[in-house]
C-alpha cells in the first residue's frame, strides 16, 4: 500500500490510513524489483497522504535488515514531520484464547529468560496448551491427530534449510533422520494438489508442507508446531547464535548480536501463530532439556 500511496495519492487525500505490521517496514517504498525508491521514507509516504495515519507496530517481529522502524525510530520519525502522536498500547494477545500465560512464556523464553510453565496456577486452568517433543515425526502424529478431530493444524520451521525449489514438494526441511518434508510451495507453482503460498495455513494440502516465517507470519490456525533448527540453541544459561545455519535473508544482517535478536524474533512469531496449542521440536538435545526443565509436559 505505502508503494502505491507513493505514487497515486497526494497529500491529505485519505481521511484514514492504517499501518499493519508497521515494523516490517523498510526505509523507503520498494520498486517491484525490491530495490529502494529514491526520494521520502516510507514512514514520511504515510503520515503526508492521510489525514490520521495510524501504525500498528510490534519490534518483537521484526525479521530482516531493512527492515528497520523500531517504535524509537518510527516516533522520532513522526516527530520530525511535525505531527502528532497518539500512543496506545496493547497489552496482551488475542490469538492463543487471549493467554496471557502463554505470549509472556514466548518472550521470556525468545528473550532468554526463560519462565517455567505452569498451566494449572491459580484458580483458573490455562485455556492453552503447550507440549514439547523428541522428534518431528512425533509431532506430526501429534497433529495428525488434532486434523482427524476436525482441527486446523500446521507445522513451520526455523529457517535454516536450504530451499531447493518453489513446488512444495522436494524435501528440503530434514531436522532428523527418516523424516523430511517439503518448504511451502510458492505462488507461481502448478502442482496438484499443493496450495499456493497465500493458501498454506487455511488449505487442507497444507499441512504436507513446512511453513516458513515469511508465509507464516500474519497467519493463524489452531494447532501449531515449530520445528526449531541448529541456527539457535540453548546453552547453560541463554540463546547461542549459529550463524552458519541461518539460510533467511535475515543472514545480511550484520551484527551477530543483532542477527541473533532478529533469530529470536522469527521464532516467536512461530510460536505465537497458534490459537489452542503449540508443540515444539528442537534439533538440539540441549533446547529440548531447557523445555523438560521448565516443565513443558512431554508428548
Amino acid at each position: 500500500m505505502r508503494d502505491q500511496a507513493a505514487d497515486k495519492l497526494g497529500p491529505n487525500e485519505l481521511d484514514l490510513l492504517l499501518c499493519d505490521e508497521a515494523h516490517r517496514l523498510t526505509e523507503r517504498p520498494m520498486t517491484g524489483s525490491f530495490s529502494m525508491r529514491p526520494g521520502e521514507s516510507s514512514v514520511s509516504v504515510i503520515v503526508s497522504r492521510a489525514k490520521v495515519p495510524v501504525f500498528f507496530i510490534d519490534g518483537d517481529q521484526r525479521l530482516f535488515a531493512e527492515e528497520i522502524w523500531s517504535e524509537k525510530e518510527l516516533i522520532e520519525a513522526i516527530h520530525e514531520l511535525r505531527a502528532e502522536i497518539v500512543p496506545i498500547h496493547l497489552d496482551r494477545a488475542l490469538r492463543a484464547v487471549g493467554s496471557s500465560t502463554y505470549d509472556t512464556w514466548v518472550q521470556r523464553l525468545v528473550l532468554g529468560d526463560p519462565l517455567p510453565w505452569n498451566p494449572d496456577a491459580g484458580e483458573d486452568r490455562e485455556p492453552f496448551e503447550l507440549y514439547y517433543t523428541d522428534s518431528a515425526a512425533q509431532m506430526e502424529t501429534f497433529l495428525q491427530s488434532k486434523l482427524d478431530a476436525g482441527l486446523s493444524a500446521r507445522m513451520s520451521a526455523g529457517m535454516c534449510w536450504k530451499w531447493t525449489d518453489d513446488t512444495g514438494t522436494a524435501p528440503d526441511v530434514a531436522p532428523e533422520e527418516g523424516w523430511a518434508r517439503p518448504w511451502n510451495a510458492g505462488d507461481n507453482h502448478t502442482t496438484p494438489g499443493v496450495p499456493k503460498r497465500r493458501f498454506w495455513a487455511t488449505d487442507p494440502g497444507g499441512f504436507g508442507q513446512i511453513g516458513c516465517v515469511h508465509t507464516a507470519q500474519g497467519l493463524e490456525y489452531e494447532w501449531g508446531g515449530v520445528i526449531m533448527g541448529p541456527d539457535l540453541t540453548w546453552t547453560s544459561d541463554s540463546w547461542a547464535l549459529n550463524r552458519q545455519h541461518v539460510h533467511s535473508k535475515a543472514s545480511r544482517v550484520r551484527s551477530d548480536d543483532e542477527l541473533a535478536e532478529r533469530v529470536r524474533n522469527a521464532y516467536g512469531v512461530l510460536m505465537t501463530r497458534s490459537i489452542r496449542g503449540t508443540v515444539l521440536y528442537s534439533v538440539d538435545p540441549a533446547t529440548r532439556q531447557l523445555f523438560a526443565d521448565l516443565g513443558v509436559p512431554k508428548i
